[in-house]
């Protein structure tokens, strides 16, 4: 992809006398950039940020919207999570670019500068914007979809029940708490961090980690969680909490996974 900065490159320069100096033949430091290349990144980066806000919020607040008004702790699955949020990166390359390129062409400055620094610069814009435009819609049309199937996949717990919906699904499942048939508790140390798992597993259902995403929000709605199990007669299983990843978890963390919530 191209930015209005690259034509600010062709500027013409004077040229260098051969006087066989080695500093001017092959060592001379290079000049330092443009500060038109500077504002044309800022200007693009914006582009980029913002466009990604715009599109990951609708998704974001599509997913809100399913959520039961009574929830007391949801999320996305993490393939979900990734989908939802990581996919409009990629149209946002294209679509902040040419924010970007729009942004950088309105400054009378710059746009002069442009003018001086190629034969051809409204040509040229208007072929790089076009260029970004039509692979801004063509990456758009695969991302967005991938973005609503991510958006569509999530769980939520509320007093009374488990709610799971899957991507390709049009509606939510209900899951009585009694349905829960045991929990496993888990944790992994990684290169750079520590992860822990509380996972429901749930009767002819999904298998669903209320910490894969929050843990921090899990840890406040745990009471609430051991108040909804007391209905449920499950199996409790730690086997997963061994290695250094348990002398390293927090205590109140070693408490809601090594033992029985409702214990």
């Amino acid at each position: 992809m191209q930015t209005t900065a690259e034509y600010s490159a062709k500027l013409p320069t004077a040229p260098e006398e051969d006087s066989g100096h080695p500093n001017r033949a092959h060592g001379r430091p290079r000049a330092p950039q443009s500060p038109w290349s500077l504002l044309s990144a800022v200007f693009c980066l914006i582009g980029v940020a913002g466009t990604w806000i715009g599109i990951a919020y609708p998704f974001h607040a599509y997913r809100n919207s399913l959520f039961p008004a009574d929830a007391f702790l949801s999320s996305g699955t993490r393939v979900g999570n990734i989908l939802m949020y990581v996919a409009p990166l990629f149209p946002s390359i294209a679509i902040g670019f040419l924010v970007g390129n729009f942004l950088f062409w309105c400054v009378p400055p710059a746009r002069a500068t442009l003018k001086r620094g190629t034969a051809r610069p409204d040509g040229g814009f208007r072929a790089t914007q076009l260029g970004l435009a039509k692979f801004g819609a063509i990456i758009s049309l695969i991302c967005l979809p991938l973005c609503l199937l991510g958006a569509n996949n999530f769980w939520s717990v509320t007093p009374d029940r488990i709610d799971y919906r899957s991507m390709l699904s049009e509606t939510t499942r209900h899951y009585e708490w009694s349905s829960v048939e045991k929990i496993d508790t888990a944790c992994h140390t990684g290169n750079r961090d520590t992860t822990y798992d509380f996972v429901l597993r749930l009767n002819a259902g999904p298998h669903i980690d209320l910490m894969e995403e929050s843990p921090y929000e899990f840890e406040s709605a745990y009471p609430q969680i051991q108040s909804a199990l007391r209905r449920s007669n499950y199996a409790f299983s730690s086997w997963g909490m061994v290695g250094t990843c348990v002398a390293n978890a927090p205590r109140r963390w070693r408490e809601m996974l090594l033992r029985r919530p409702t214990d």
